[in-house]
Parts: structure tokens; sequence; C-alpha cells
């Protein structure tokens, strides 16, 4: 389950995409690199956009003992969900692209047996939907991931963008850690013939090492300009406050981001201190 996989991503530090071991870099990377493409829908109907928007899809989902960490019995009683977000992605309503924020609601039989047959264990979850435009007004789902929300959460949220690169998609989603663990970021590549492949993030390994040993809590890049930031930090630094900042510019080459240049420079938060 994913939870084992980030106690062993704590205990191990982050691998970086060509198999380096790249100790503090951003542990939350271990459990999504290369897995995106787990959330890929192949041969989805399309629906008209105003559905989408107003009302949840029922999309392919892993079984409630796969994905739920919070307390739950093996029967689903009922369930309801809720459209909380629609917007465009990329350059606008006009790139073709958009998503979906939808909350789940699910009452399951008490996993804790002593309570009785009324019982119930209600979990919360939201799902984030990509969709590509399809013709006369209509979205087709190609992506999405439905996490579980509340205290027993592994994920505080599943942020997805979209950018153009000639005739090549660029996805990048975006995932934060339920405490202080940061965020993650990891990256589809979808060609001209509308294939996805995974994109390798060849840049952290071309960082020097006293650098990329120090970046405790990934780098945010904007996937419209493939500039990065992050914290860098020294030895005394606080969880919050790095004491200097990476700032790259990376390129797409194929199904690799690669670094074009960087620079170390004083964090704010260390000067004002």
């Amino acid at each position: 389950m994913k939870w084992m996989l980030f106690a062993a991503a704590l205990a191990v530090g982050a691998s970086s995409p060509t198999g380096g071991l790249v100790r503090g870099f951003n542990e939350a990377r271990l459990l999504t690199q290369g897995d995106l493409a787990v959330g890929l829908l192949h041969g989805q109907a399309s629906v008209p956009e105003t559905r989408a928007r107003k009302n949840c899809l029922s999309l392919p989902v892993d079984a409630p003992n796969d994905r739920l960490q919070g307390p739950h019995g093996d029967s689903l009683v009922a369930n309801q969900c809720q459209a909380v977000r629609y917007r465009a992605l990329g350059t606008g309503s006009k790139s073709g692209w958009s998503s979906a924020e939808y909350r789940w609601v699910s009452l399951f039989t008490a996993e804790d047996t002593t309570l009785g047959s009324s019982a119930r264990d209600t979990v919360a979850e939201d799902e984030v939907v990509l969709f590509a435009a399809a013709k006369s007004g209509r979205v087709r789902p190609v992506w999405h991931e439905r996490f579980e929300t509340g205290r027993h959460a592994l994920w505080r949220s599943v942020t997805p963008e979209i950018a153009k690169f000639g005739a090549d998609i660029l996805l990048s989603i975006q995932h934060c850690v339920n405490g202080t663990g940061g965020c993650s970021q990891d990256f589809l590549r979808r060609s001209p013939s509308g294939q996805w492949t995974s994109v390798r993030q060849v840049w952290i390994d071309q960082l020097p090492g006293a650098i990329g040993g120090r970046i405790n809590h990934g780098v945010q890049i904007d996937v419209q300009s493939l500039r990065g930031e992050g914290g860098v930090y020294g030895a005394r630094d606080p969880n919050c406050c790095p004491s200097e900042l990476l700032r790259v510019q990376l390129g797409l080459r194929g199904d690799s981001l690669v670094l074009r240049s960087q620079t170390v420079v004083p964090s704010p938060t260390a000067t004002s201190r």
C-alpha cells in the first residue's frame, strides 16, 4: 500500500530518475516517480462539458482496500459525490484542456464489527480529472487520481497543469504531502500521435552533488517556462526556512527534462532572520 512506500521513502531517501540516490531530495517523489501513467484513462467516451462541470463521472478506481487508509468495512452501503471545481488549463479556455475536482463521501459497514450491524464508517475522497476537448462542446477524461482526505490522508492536494511545447503536450502533476514532507512534481508527455510517456527528470542528477543533497522538499517547476525554484538547506536551517534558494532553467528533450542552467542565491527568509 502507498503508506508503506512512503515510510520506505522516508527511511532511505528518494531515488533519482536515473537510479542514483539523492539523500534528502524530496522524499515524497518516491511515491509518484514513474507512477503517473497509472492514472491514464483509455477508451473513455466523451461527455458534454456542462455535465463534467456539474456532475461527477464514474471512472475506474482501485478497490477500497487498495486505496483507503482510514477504517472501512467490507461492504459499501452508499456514496455521493459533488463537483467542487472546474477550470481551464494551459493558456486558458482556448487551450483545449481542463480539470475537475470531485468530492466523494462513502458509507461503509463498520470495520469494527463489535459496534453492531447498523454502525457505519465514513470515508471522504477527492478526485482530480484531466479532460481533453472533444468536438461539439464535449470533453474526454484522459487522466485521473482519486485520493483519501481527512486525518488518514497521505496527500493534501493533487494539482495538474498543462503546457504546449511545439506539437507536444507536457502534463505536470504536483502532489503535496499532508504534513511537512513538502510537494513533489512529476510529468507525462503526450506526443502528436496521442501516446503518453513518462518524463525522466534527469536534471536532478545533473546538479552538483553538494546542491542536490541539500534540497529537502523539492523544486517547484513552472510547466509553461520550465523555470524552477526550491530551498537549499544548511545543516542548522529549520524546516521552514532554507538559507539559500536554487533556481533552475530546464529544457524538454524528448522524454527528459534536462538542466539548462542553475544558480544558488541567498534566501530572503534567511537574510531577514
